[in-house]
């Protein structure tokens, strides 16, 4: 499923649209993705765009909010919401002949939300309780504080969905506000992956866009490179230690974002993979280890994570740091680098099975690559990538200074400080 008909226009009311027709299905994954999350945020305004994200299914001048539901499921649709570092979107899965009435439904929810003061309180009450779950949550916990650790005090390190204390001064004038000015049409696109057809597509769209066409917004300069920092939250009620260690890389328009991820696959990607093959198997140290890469626009993360216990914390950052030094002295084993290349290929392509997923791909990638790359193209960058150039990515990442880390269970920075600090 490599071949890809993708196209793209841009409406008269200046409204970007990309259609992606994939023959033998009869439904459509729609999307509207605005180039808006925590990263075009400040520190007063911090937790606003997961706020609007919630507040865009609250209420229009023609329906309430359990209208807006009952509409879209009376059509057969699913529909959701979410709000990223660097991207806003409203969602809908749907038959292909339910389009038209669902995009209609679609653009109201975006031009004509009112932004009720009475559902704006009882969507905080419900934000409130989210950040509770995130905060009894050691992963969720963990990759937020491994964030602030690699980007504070750049936006990049906020948490996406905000602070209470922030999130309770933003009154209703002041988040449409935002709203107005942010999600604009210049910063959006509509993206549909399925049994749909562009001209078709562009035809069924509601005429006029209450939306501003604005211009297309700067974004806050990437984070400095800072000396490695540590983040350590007390969970005495946690048997365990979640941990991860991790650095800033390169970002979504960088070729470099090829070897590198080949080089996660490699170190955490899999069952047979360097780390969980020394740390889980041969060592029995941890009870999971994997590695991670997000790219951004203009830089990265990548890193570990890892679970074990508080006793064993010393052995498994040896053990990770031996494995490292090993990696960049003597290089790659025979065969490992085309293990690495058809795992990463083989869960592009699976994932590629999904019409959601390659909603979601087209939304991100068309908003925010100066180069989008087709599927096939992308499998071939895989392809190409050489064991040198992994070798040099990991020379450059893992050099002889500590990583970023963060840690969540029953420790205090007094347990940390000799791994973080050497």
């Amino acid at each position: 499923m490599t071949g890809e008909a993708i196209r793209e226009s841009l409406t008269p009311s200046g409204l970007r649209v990309v259609t992606e027709r994939i023959p033998g299905f009869h439904s459509v994954a729609l999307g509207v993705f605005f180039r808006q999350g925590s990263r075009d945020e400040d520190a007063k305004t911090n937790g606003t765009s997961h706020l609007i994200e919630h507040m865009l299914f609250k209420g229009t001048s023609k329906r309430s909010s359990k209208e807006i539901l009952a509409a879209i499921e009376r059509l057969g649709g699913i529909s959701d919401g979410f709000t990223a570092k660097e991207i806003t979107g409203i969602t809908v899965r749907c038959l292909a002949d339910s389009m038209k009435p669902l995009l209609k439904l679609l653009f109201e929810m975006l031009g004509s939300s009112v932004f009720d003061a009475g559902e704006l309180r009882k969507e905080k009450r419900v934000i409130y309780e989210e950040m509770r779950s995130v905060e009894e949550d050691p992963q969720d916990t963990v990759f937020d504080r491994f964030f602030e650790a690699c980007f504070a005090p750049h936006p990049l390190g906020y948490p996406v969905i905000g602070r209470r204390k922030t999130l309770s001064g933003i009154g209703r004038e002041r988040l449409m506000e935002i709203y107005r000015k942010k999600y604009t049409l210049a910063d959006s696109i509509l993206v549909a992956v399925g049994d749909v057809e562009e001209d078709e597509l562009i035809e069924l769209l509601p005429r006029g866009s209450r939306l501003a066409r604005g211009e297309r917004k700067p974004r806050p300069q990437p984070a400095e490179k800072s000396a490695p920092l540590s983040m350590v939250h007390t969970r005495k009620d946690l048997t365990q230690v979640h941990a991860v260690m991790g650095t800033q890389t390169v970002g979504t328009n960088s070729d470099e974002r090829f070897p590198l991820a080949l080089l996660a696959t490699l170190l955490g990607g899999g069952m047979s993979s360097r780390l969980f093959s020394l740390l889980r198997e041969d060592k029995g140290l941890v009870y999971t280890v994997s590695s991670f890469l997000e790219l951004f626009e203009d830089c990265g993360i990548t890193g570990l994570y890892f679970i074990t216990g508080k006793s064993k914390l010393g052995r498994v950052f040896r053990a990770v740091e031996q494995e490292l030094s090993r990696l960049k002295r003597k290089g790659l084993n025979k065969g490992e680098l085309d293990v690495a290349k058809t795992l990463t290929k083989s869960s592009l392509l699976l994932s590629m099975e999904s019409l959601s997923h390659r909603m979601m791909r087209l939304g991100h990638w068309k908003l925010s690559a100066q180069r989008f790359r087709t599927i096939t193209e992308t499998l071939e960058a895989f392809e190409k990538v050489t064991e040198d150039e992994v070798l040099d990515v990991a020379r450059r990442l893992f050099d002889s200074k500590p990583l970023h880390t963060s840690f969540v269970g029953p420790i205090t920075e007094r347990d940390t400080n000799p791994l973080t600090r050497r």
